[in-house]
């Protein structure tokens, strides 16, 4: 996803967290059957190739930064640090 290429996972475990169906990617049944229908949508339209692409760019950076993870433990630290001492 960070290199612009939009995924096609199993419908289960992780992929579920981090692809956006149709818009990062496909999530699809572990099926030969389903897993060549999402890759003939790639194949056989660039421009959906493309724009789910630059959305699976986008939303890697935006969740799963160094920042984002920063972040998120910063506000863990401190929560659990101020319910504490309530």
């Amino acid at each position: 996803m960070a290199a612009q290429k939009p995924v096609i996972a199993c419908n289960s475990g992780g992929p579920v967290e981090t692809v956006e169906h149709e818009v990062t990617g496909f999530l699809c049944d572990p099926t030969p059957s389903d897993f060549s229908k999402a890759m003939f949508k790639l194949l056989s339209d660039n421009e959906l190739a493309v724009r789910m692409g630059r959305e699976a760019c986008h939303h890697v950076s935006q969740t799963f930064s160094t920042k984002k993870f920063g972040d998120q433990l910063n506000h863990y630290v401190l929560d659990s640090y101020h319910h504490r001492f309530e």
